[in-house]
């Protein structure tokens, strides 16, 4: 595929992306993700929410059921969001599946710190609450919580409770 078509297509899915904010019903827009190729359980509620890094458009999205993503949640979608079975983005949730200082303009903070890309996935019945950050390749265990505006640098147990910059466990 050539540069100029690998442009053109992610340009088409941003445009999907920005009609998807016209859905207002949260149930409708998680059925519109589904036509566009995201794999979406039943009972799914996603608010207004953005996507980004559409290189793939939504195939990297897998929603279980009973899922709710609040409003103003921006996912990254360029190495996989995984979202079980009933966990819960609280509004403002920002999952990002890679770390990137520049290197698509030779940025020689790339060399330095490096470039970093991983899935995310947010286990059953998990919380995420407002305005909380997970990084590339973290994953929250079941039943795990991650408390109003922390940083998810690295995994989080089945059943803990983190909060802070960054995270860190302050029970179960």
């Amino acid at each position: 595929m050539s540069h100029r078509s690998s442009r053109l297509r992610k340009g088409v899915w941003v445009l999907v992306e920005k009609l998807l904010r016209f859905a207002i019903n949260p149930r409708l827009r998680a059925r519109l993700l589904r036509v566009c190729g995201a794999e979406v359980g039943e009972n799914v509620r996603i608010y207004e929410a953005s996507f980004i890094n559409l290189d793939t458009g939504f195939v990297g999205l897998k929603v279980g059921a009973d899922v709710h993503v609040g409003h103003g949640c921006i996912l990254d979608l360029s190495a996989g969001v995984t979202l079980e079975e009933g966990s819960v983005l609280s509004p403002g949730v920002v999952v990002m599946t890679h770390a990137d200082p520049g290197s698509s303009h030779g940025s020689p903070l790339a060399d330095r710190i490096g470039v970093k890309e991983g899935p995310v996935v947010v286990g059953r019945h998990a919380w995420i609450g407002a305005n909380a950050t997970i990084l590339a390749g973290v994953k929250v265990g079941e039943e795990g919580v991650v408390g109003a505006g922390a940083v998810v640098v690295r995994d989080v147990p089945p059943g803990e409770i983190w909060v802070g910059v960054p995270a860190r466990p302050i029970g179960a």
